[in-house]
């Protein structure tokens, strides 16, 4: 088994090379030992190096922990430049994901949910279309619920006759940027827009619950969540252990590129 010290040394030579080897000698090694390298690396801009030296990087992203992946994600989130990655994670990544950036003391944390949002509105409209087609729409449509309002009786009606549109005059958002992300969706696929105006609304509900029980059920959904991946995963790390590596109650929402000189 390669020693702490070896693989140290070796990452620091892969990227001590001009960019074009570095590039070839990572993309020669196996997926697995890409993952061992950028799992070892602590520093999580050279571990967003080491996902850059291959061009399609992807499947190398949905094969990392996400652990990972959230240290990468963290040095860009509010710049927009976070949605390149996000647009690669797996709708399993992105559900463990929102189950640990979202919540806060048993709430959902509005100022991740902002931040979040900023990067999905900022996914090339293609690949927003991809990438909602894999999640589960009611993880977006809890980061959208109370911020949309659409006036009227009968908005189910008013939702199933077509008479709804992102820019309809019925429509009453919060701020501009969930307009904007309703519109991406909107634009990626009218019927998908749909089934989220749904979700948001409980429009498939008989009985729908007030917050306070739709917040205990959410929390209680996501507890079960949390728990399962920990079984599967043997317990590798737990939240509390996450968020102390990725601090996400200290979100440095602009790339100090201060930081690499």
């Amino acid at each position: 088994m390669e020693t702490l010290v070896n693989l140290n040394r070796e990452t620091r030579e892969l990227l001590s090379l001009p960019a074009r080897q570095a590039e070839a000698l990572f993309q020669s090694y196996t997926m697995d030992h890409q993952l061992v390298l950028i799992s070892n690396t602590p520093n999580p801009r050279q571990k967003e190096t080491l996902y850059e030296l291959v061009p399609d990087c992807t499947e190398l992203i949905q094969s990392s922990v996400t652990e990972d992946v959230l240290q990468v994600l963290d040095l860009h989130l509010g710049t927009g430049l976070s949605s390149v990655m996000i647009s690669c994670l797996s709708a399993d990544q992105f559900e463990e994901i929102m189950d640990i950036v979202l919540w806060r003391d048993g709430k959902l944390d509005e100022e991740a949910l902002d931040v979040w949002l900023f990067e999905l509105i900022n996914i090339e409209l293609e690949e927003l279309s991809d990438f909602l087609y894999q999640i589960d729409v009611t993880v977006l449509a809890e980061m959208l619920r109370g911020r949309i309002e659409i006036a009227g009786q009968f908005r189910a009606m008013q939702i199933e006759a077509g008479l709804i549109d992102p820019t309809s005059e019925l429509i009453t958002y919060a701020e501009d940027r969930i307009r904007d992300i309703c519109v991406a969706v909107w634009e990626a696929d009218e019927e998908l827009f749909i089934r989220l105006l749904h979700e948001i609304f409980d429009l498939n509900e008989a009985d729908p619950l007030n917050e306070q029980q739709r917040m205990i059920q959410l929390q209680s959904e996501r507890e079960v969540r949390v728990e399962e991946r920990d079984q599967l995963a043997g317990i590798q790390v737990t939240e509390e252990q996450l968020r102390e590596k990725v601090d996400l109650s200290q979100l440095d929402l602009q790339d100090d590129d201060s930081s690499t000189e």
